[in-house]
């Protein structure tokens, strides 16, 4: 089988890691697929509408809400990436925490201020749960591997004893100050050592967790025909179709055709890059529902869904960082890629009055920027085909 070699420079540790080959196993499927229900009740806090929108708090009780339940899937991820066996230690970590998210996610739909104390709980003990499997691998783990594991297990422990700690200064105080302590995770993880992933399979776990959102889209797709069978209705529906294909599309070009999935990385900035993409096309979903609501004013749904595809498009272009060939003048590929989004921002500013006109101009932008993938590609490889030739005329002569 082949095997990633890994040397890690630049900082203290120098090691050399073999990560053998390794295939998603159906364990792995089934808990991805608790994040189905998951990122549908983070979804009740946007049905939550007040004076023609949702509100600030509401918005940041959602985003953090995902952002919980994306770091969670991130730590067992990067976990099993790493170290995992397809053990029955393993299973039965992952049952527990897919049981212990249901709770999560059953708290999620009625609001942290009904039972903040459950969800407190039930998160520290995902973590603990994590965390004491990292700690069981201390006895098999290399010298250099076992720093790395310390790490994460000290920050597993330490963000699990803030959340249980906030439990009671909740009930003194009436704020979810824990809910926070997962940008702890966040913000330290990028700092601990350079262990390298077996890139194919997360990779492959992360395409899966990003299928599953496209998957919750669909689902909104499909309700605008609960309004029925209008030429508004056909026309929405369509137009909204158009726009969940398109994502689609363009994050199945950059998997299948550029990203580099036998490359030698860490992994962390992979991942938290997806943060910031899944976290957009989850409010890409919302805005979807909220464009066929008429009561929801047009500026802010508007303004929604043009941050929330812009952060998609940008975090998309920035994965080419790992992919087989760097795009030609990449700085030029990102001034066009904003210079686009400028103009179709404003043309659907100025349009956001007429729904008809606004939902195909999002459509369109999103066709564009499909195509403006496919073709850098095609012109970096036909730089590397040109420069590939001259070299071996080089070398003949």
């Amino acid at each position: 089988m082949p095997q990633i070699s890994a040397v890690w420079k630049g900082g203290s540790a120098l090691a050399e890691t073999q990560l053998k080959e390794k295939k998603v196993e159906y364990i792995e499927l089934i808990y991805d697929l608790i994040f189905v229900y998951l990122i549908g009740k983070s979804a009740t806090f946007l049905d939550r509408v007040e004076a023609g929108f949702i509100s600030f708090t509401t918005i940041t009780q959602y985003l953090a809400s995902s952002l919980i339940f994306i770091q969670i899937w991130y730590h067992t991820t990067l976990y099993i990436n790493r170290y995992g066996k397809n053990s029955l230690r393993e299973t039965v970590m992952l049952m527990i925490n897919m049981f212990l998210l249901y709770i999560m996610g059953a708290t999620t739909s009625l609001g942290w201020n009904v039972n903040y104390t459950v969800f407190a709980s039930a998160w520290a003990l995902i973590l603990i749960n994590i965390g004491v499997n990292y700690v069981l691998e201390l006895k098999t783990a290399d010298e250099f591997a076992r720093l790395h594991i310390r790490q994460n297990l000290i920050l597993l422990f330490v963000q699990a004893a803030l959340i249980l700690a906030s439990i009671p200064f909740y009930s003194a105080t009436g704020y979810a100050v824990g809910v926070w302590t997962m940008m702890l995770g966040f913000c330290v993880t990028p700092f601990l050592r350079k262990v390298p992933v077996n890139f194919a399979h997360l990779s492959e776990r992360v395409m899966l967790y990003v299928v599953l959102t496209f998957g919750e889209m669909i689902v909104i797709v499909a309700e605008y025909f609960t309004d029925g069978f209008s030429f508004q209705t056909y026309y929405y529906a369509l137009m909204s179709f158009l726009i969940v294909s398109g994502l689609f599309f363009s994050y199945g070009f950059v998997y299948d055709r550029l990203l580099d999935r036998q490359g030698e990385i860490t992994g962390n900035s992979y991942m938290l890059l997806h943060v910031f993409m899944i976290a957009a096309l989850s409010f890409v979903t919302t805005s979807l529902e909220f464009l066929r609501q008429m009561e929801i004013r047009d500026f802010p749904k508007t303004v929604m869904m043009l941050v929330s595809l812009f952060v998609y498009f940008f975090c998309l272009a920035l994965t080419e960082r790992w992919s087989k060939r760097r795009f030609h003048n990449r700085g030029r590929f990102m001034g066009i890629l904003i210079s686009e989004f400028i103009v179709f921002a404003l043309a659907c500013l100025l349009f956001m009055g007429n729904g008809y006109v606004c939902i195909a101009i999002m459509a369109a932008y999103i066709y564009l920027q499909l195509a403006a993938l496919f073709l850098s590609d095609r012109h970096s490889e036909e730089k590397e085909e040109i420069r590939d030739s001259n070299r071996e005329n080089e070398i003949t002569e």
